[in-house]
């Protein structure tokens, strides 16, 4: 079983070929505009330091200017196959979103757009033509589907309305046709996201201009849809959450028992930072257990405590690769004679080949499968985000 993928984690975009060993892919746009920003932030440091002289402790004003000299964050957030030995994939630095393309031997980096007013992400090239589809990301909280030529200039956004559209990606075997989830949101007065609907799953016809619905649920979220060119649906299916949840009176009484324990945290952590400021050294000594930071990442539109997910998942699986996820979040075939079948638990991003070959990972690890086979590990790495298969040069 060998597959060529990529996949990012972390941020970062990595190439698995053959038997070559992984290759990670640095932007030479986010390295660019990192490095101006720096200098930027150094040119006029002088205008800070003056005012805070004799004032503020040294060591306060040192940690001060370190963060105003920090780099701006780059990640790669979105990544899909080109022609054959190029990627597509979008890049955030600070607030501004770019999509390229990379020929992957010469390591050679295009700018296709960029822009701060919305961010873009989940592309998917579409196989014959000359164009893909992408998700809009807008501000006040909602998505929509968009299509962009490679060597066009903006994406056009083609579903409207207040909802949040995601993933899109081409139907293989039909002229021009896509599959995305969706889901409906309610606002108040004020404009801010009240409630959400579970995501379901549409059929986009360019040729007809039909929106039709082929796969919904009201206990589940049905997330990343891919069709495969026999008919089969493949999607990732989580339980659905309201934001409205209903008041718990355990968890009430749960809550209001912690709060004098949650007060006396709240006070440690400040006087660990101010200690930390003032004399370098934090309130915990050496050779004292610390508390472990939460490692949160939004992964679906949910927050997750990874760390907790995985020390909650050891016990089902593998020890070094426990899925970040909860388990319910399951990798599902839907046939075409309506058969369900389970592939793989704890999935939060896949691929799917011609062939009918899957490739998926739960954030620790990236697996291969085929129809009625066992996965099997590909590699371990941490936290993975999304993995592709990328056709052969």
């Amino acid at each position: 079983m060998s597959f060529n993928f990529a996949y990012l984690a972390g941020g970062k975009l990595h190439l698995k070929l053959g038997d070559n060993p992984i290759r990670t892919i640095d932007s030479q746009f986010g390295q660019d505009v990192q490095d101006r920003t720096l200098k930027s932030q150094q040119r006029n440091a002088w205008k800070d330091k003056s005012p805070m002289a004799g004032v503020i402790p040294q060591a306060f004003l040192q940690q001060m200017e370190a963060m105003g000299e920090a780099k701006l964050p780059i990640a790669i957030r979105s990544v899909s196959p080109c022609s054959p030995g190029q990627l597509l994939y979008t890049l955030a630095v600070g607030e501004v979103t770019g999509v390229f393309t990379l020929d992957a031997a010469l390591e050679k980096e295009q700018r296709l757009f960029h822009n701060s007013d919305f961010a873009v992400q989940h592309l998917h090239v579409h196989p014959q033509q000359n164009e893909f589809a992408c998700t809009v990301m807008h501000k006040d909280g909602s998505a929509n589907i968009a299509v962009m030529p490679i060597d066009g200039a903006r994406p056009r956004e083609i579903t409207a309305g207040d909802s949040i559209d995601l993933a899109p990606q081409w139907i293989p075997g039909s002229a021009k046709a896509l599959v995305f989830q969706s889901a409906g949101i309610a606002r108040n007065q004020e404009g801010f996201v009240l409630e959400q609907s579970p995501f379901t799953i549409e059929k986009l016809d360019f040729q007809s201009g039909e929106m039709t619905t082929i796969a919904d649920s009201s206990k589940f979220d049905l997330l990343a849809p891919k069709m495969t060119a026999d008919g089969s649906l493949y999607y990732i299916r989580r339980p659905y959450q309201s934001r409205q949840r209903q008041l718990n009176i355990l968890t009430l009484i749960k809550d209001i028992l912690l709060i004098p324990f949650r007060l006396i945290q709240a006070i440690y952590e400040w006087l660990n930072v101010f200690t930390q400021s003032y004399t370098g050294k934090p309130l915990v000594k050496s050779g004292q257990p610390q508390v472990q930071a939460k490692q949160d990442l939004l992964i679906w539109g949910n927050v997750i405590n990874t760390e907790a997910e995985a020390e909650k998942n050891r016990r089902f699986g593998d020890e070094d690769s426990p899925a970040l996820v909860p388990r319910s979040w399951q990798l599902i075939c839907q046939r075409p004679d309506g058969e369900i079948q389970m592939i793989g638990d704890g999935v939060i991003s896949y691929d799917v080949d011609t062939d009918g070959g899957v490739v998926y990972t739960n954030g620790s690890a990236i697996y291969a499968t085929h129809p009625g086979g066992m996965p099997k590990r590909l590699l371990r790495d941490r936290p993975i985000e999304q993995v592709v298969i990328v056709a052969d040069q």
